[in-house]
């Protein structure tokens, strides 16, 4: 077997593991961690590695689609204060920069500036050659391979891998936002967004105006629900099959709303509608 087919049936088993707590000098995360829970890592498996690292170069070469169809300085509606050619720096340093932490195996969280040449020409192939570099970063690692992550997840490629298709998925749509219509995700995708997003949000945000209340998230093109309290502490937590606010509609336009790329047009709202304030005014990544 070739190297590059050894590290692809790795990264392959790699969501099939028992989830391990990383090591220390593997996970020093930069946010006061509440508590992670583990079905909720397990269950972003559903999108193998590979699939993820795909995912990547699908919604980045979409987003540089969209970037070059318009002028960089439009502003990108669904990120106050930035324009295209701000966001296009923004994805494309951070793209290098995880590329770094796993291409060198890095045990520690390394510094992040915005970068990129200033000809609009030049800045998209940066930005195009940055995403090549990530690609190529996680299809040469493996799950053996230790290096520094910060959230729920099995080893450290299925955490970046994971981590970067939907930071990437998330900005192609704020660059498409600047153009018009936004892309949705497909239903796969936007079920493991979602799922990744709120297992996060355990670990950046917090909602005391929530009050303990629970908002339940029902995607009604895919399995699964999400029940997610906002308080002192935010939690996603067991299904108690229902919520004090309840939002029903297709899995995309649950994650955009919850990542506040949306409005909540077409999707079914009930219960304690004041809990959805809570949530645009507190829950952001």
């Amino acid at each position: 077997m070739s190297p590059t087919a050894s590290s692809r049936a790795t990264r392959r088993r790699a969501c099939r593991r028992t989830r391990r707590t990383p090591s220390t000098k593997c996970l020093r995360r930069s946010w006061a961690s509440s508590s992670i829970r583990a079905d909720s890592a397990s269950r972003g498996c559903a999108v193998d590695i590979d699939q993820q690292i795909a995912r990547i170069g699908i919604d980045a070469e979409g987003l540089a689609r969209a970037a070059e169809t318009g002028p960089l300085d439009a502003a990108v509606p669904t990120c106050p204060d930035w324009d295209v050619e701000t966001l296009l720096r923004h994805i494309g340093s951070v793209h290098r920069w995880a590329a770094a932490i796993v291409r060198e195996r890095r045990v520690d969280r390394p510094q992040r500036g915005l970068d990129g040449p200033s000809e609009r020409g030049a800045l998209l192939d940066w930005y195009r050659a940055g995403y090549r570099v990530l690609m190529a970063a996680l299809e040469g690692a493996s799950a053996e391979d230790e290096f520094w992550f910060w959230g729920p997840a099995p080893n450290a490629l299925a955490f970046w891998s994971r981590r970067q298709a939907n930071e990437t998925a998330v900005h192609r749509r704020d660059a498409e936002s600047a153009r018009g219509a936004i892309t949705p995700l497909t239903t796969r995708d936007a079920l493991d967004a979602l799922d990744e997003w709120l297992g996060l949000a355990s670990l950046r945000a917090q909602a005391d105006d929530g009050r303990g209340r629970i908002i339940r998230f029902i995607p009604t093109d895919g399995d699964g629900t999400w029940c997610v309290a906002l308080g002192e502490r935010v939690e996603v937590i067991r299904d108690l099959g229902r919520g004090d606010c309840e939002l029903t509609g297709r899995a995309s336009d649950l994650f955009l709303w919850s990542m506040n790329r949306r409005d909540a047009g077409g999707i079914d709202i009930s219960g304690d509608t004041t809990l959805l304030r809570v949530w645009a005014d507190n829950m952001r990544f």
